[in-house]
């Protein structure tokens, strides 16, 4: 069984509960009883759309906020306002309607805005990656970590050695070596680190694994020629 079948019959059922829990409470169904078994209904088909179908094609971006997550916190506050209402608003249909119509509003304005955040985060991670896959990302980087380096350190001359194998690596990248890239940024980001916290020893180690990967890059594209 598929997994869009699988959340597609997870909804059924939810919905089986929302009916059977609204039915069993509202034994008189007044206007606002209708209200709000609409509204509940447009948050499951929204929740629905969104997360069987929509969540597959959602990109996994760093520090954003997933659409189907929002949905879901709709689905739940809804469901949760459109039983109070019913309950206690059974005599003021519109004030039911009213509270129902701007929890939907905002929504619609939420998502519209997560689509549009996202969207920014998903164009400056592709040029992210294609500015790592030309090596200039990581040579960026580095170059950022020289220059917090005192002149007085005792470890600037390894950090230099360790720049100076970046810079001297072709900027032109190639599929095979994508996996090694991402390791010299890593192994520069803990540099950083280990720069500010000033550990001689660690600074060592690391400029020699940045180093030893910055060669092995090299000679994966001379091999690729």
């Amino acid at each position: 069984m598929g997994s869009k079948v699988k959340k597609l019959l997870g909804v059924l059922l939810f919905l089986v509960l929302v009916n059977a829990g609204l039915f069993s409470l509202a034994t008189i169904r007044l206007t606002s009883f209708w209200v709000s078994w609409s509204f509940i209904h447009v948050a499951v088909l929204i929740f629905s759309a969104i997360h069987i179908f929509s969540v597959s094609a959602q990109e996994k971006l760093m520090f954003a906020f997933s659409e189907s997550a929002l949905a879901t916190y709709y689905l739940i506050v809804e469901t949760v306002a459109g039983f109070v209402l019913m309950l206690n608003f059974a005599l003021v249909p519109f004030a039911a309607f009213v509270a129902q119509a701007v929890l939907l509003l905002a929504f619609v304005c939420a998502y519209f805005i997560l689509k549009r955040v996202n969207g920014k985060i998903g164009e400056r991670e592709q040029a992210r990656n294609a500015d790592l896959k030309n090596f200039r990302y990581v040579l960026e980087v580095m170059q950022d970590v020289q220059n917090q380096v005192s002149y007085t350190a005792p470890y600037k001359k390894v950090v230099e050695h360790a720049y100076d194998a970046i810079s001297g690596s072709p900027m032109r990248s190639i599929p095979e070596v994508y996996g090694i890239e991402q390791s010299i940024v890593d192994l520069i980001v803990q540099l950083k680190q280990e720069v500010m916290a000033e550990n001689e020893e660690v600074i060592n180690n690391i400029c020699k694994d940045i180093e030893n990967k910055a060669a092995e890059r090299n000679s994966r594209i001379q091999l690729s020629r």
